[in-house]
């Protein structure tokens, strides 16, 4: 998954204020020594001060040359004046290569109050990313981070400018930063953030990572793709297991990430295999539109069909039947048939009993079971308790129960 670009645009930078270089004997003897400028300045910097009052930014450039060629041994503050002046006329010109010199400059003269300094800083910060210095954006916006004064925006644009190095493992830092930072704000961060955590396990190869940061995105953002995606590559967890391959795609086809037909004809083979005609029957019929004129799906579904009919003929007589059975699998297991057939209370209390009854090599299998009959039968609340019981499940029934949670979660 690749993120989209989205460059920062810098708002009006607000130069910090400065005085009229003063060179009047009389003015001098108000201002302190190093706060002075020197005579050999003083006409330059005049010239520079008309011109900036008159919006003539070339003018200003000229003039501030004219006064570094005057003295070769400026004070600081001198220096400072002369990067001030080219500070606003780099800002008048759109000429943000050239600000970023004038601001570096102005801020090693050590000259700025501690504030001004400060935002300065942010100013320089955001346009070394706007002019794709990410190296040195990240070196300063961490800078910022350490002193406490980094804005919230700063976390975004980190993990961005370290996506856009390819620099993975800074990316995975820097955005789960970005996220951190605006969760505990309350809110989501946006979309990219999360595209470019994901994109960075992809890119290292960490599937086990991918699967958790495609559940953080889809979070707060759910979109077919992204199920899609998410679901394709949860078996690859470490633990999962193959036998939750049904009831992946049981969830697969509720939440639309099914791929194409070759998917809808797996789903009702595993479903046909585990003895349940009836969810065979249902998954060829739901994915029909993209199995039209595929002759071994024609062929499936009047098996299933047929199958399912005489299923349903002798249903309810096995209730007695596999409730003298020494463990609950079989009544586990009918309970699933009944909710093949949309008899979803009939299913909850065959499964339930099952469960109680024990012996099932797989409890949290028939838990996961009950959780979807629940869920299907409209007590929402039932199947997500259930389901946050079996969050830490192992074996990928845990994963499973966390990717129906998100399901019932979405955002509005």
């Amino acid at each position: 998954m690749r993120a989209k670009f989205y460059p920062f645009m810098l708002g009006a930078l607000v130069a910090a204020g400065i005085g009229t270089a003063h060179a009047k004997d009389k003015d001098k003897d108000a201002t302190p020594p190093e706060k002075q400028i020197s005579k050999e300045l003083t006409p330059s910097l005049q010239a520079a001060q008309k011109a900036l009052e008159e919006k003539n930014y070339q003018a200003i450039l000229d003039a501030t040359a004219q006064a570094e060629a005057a003295k070769a041994d400026r004070t600081p503050y001198e220096n400072f004046f002369i990067a001030e002046m080219r500070v606003q006329a780099y800002v008048g010109l759109n000429d943000t290569p050239h600000l970023i010199d004038a601001l570096e400059s102005e801020l090693a003269t050590g000259q700025l109050p501690e504030a001004e300094a400060a935002k300065r800083e942010r100013t320089l910060t955001q346009l070394y990313y706007q002019n794709k210095d990410y190296p040195k954006f990240l070196a300063k916006s961490d800078a910022l981070i350490q002193k406490g004064t980094a804005s919230p925006d700063v976390y975004t644009l980190r993990c961005q400018a370290s996506w856009s190095l390819k620099d993975w493992a800074a990316t995975d830092t820097n955005c789960k930063q970005a996220i951190d930072t605006e969760e505990k704000a309350g809110k989501a961060a946006q979309e990219q953030v999360y595209q470019m955590l994901v994109d960075s396990a992809i890119q290292r190869k960490d599937y086990s990572s991918y699967v958790d940061y495609m559940a953080k995105l889809l979070q707060h953002y759910q979109k077919p793709d992204y199920w899609t995606d998410y679901l394709a590559f949860l078996p690859r967890k470490a633990g999962f297991n193959d036998r939750l391959s049904l009831d992946l795609y049981r969830l697969m086809s509720r939440v639309g990430a099914m791929r194409g037909g070759n998917e809808y004809l797996e789903y009702a083979d595993l479903a046909t295999r585990a003895t349940l005609p009836g969810e065979a029957k249902a998954a060829l019929e739901k994915g029909q539109s993209q199995l039209a004129g595929n002759p071994t799906a024609k062929q499936m579904l009047a098996e299933a069909t047929k199958a399912a009919a005489e299923d349903q003929k002798g249903i309810d007589k096995q209730v007695a039947e596999v409730s003298k059975a020494p463990t609950g699998l079989p009544l586990e297991k009918l309970g699933e048939a009944y909710a093949s057939y949309g008899n979803y209370a009939k299913a909850i209390e065959l499964i339930q009993k099952g469960i109680d009854k024990g012996g099932l090599k797989n409890p949290a299998d028939a838990k996961l079971h009950l959780a979807v009959a629940y869920l299907n039968a409209g007590q929402k609340d039932q199947a997500e308790k259930l389901f946050q019981e079996l969050s830490s499940a192992p074996e990928g029934v845990g994963e499973l129960a966390k990717a129906w949670l998100l399901y019932l979660n979405q955002p509005a």
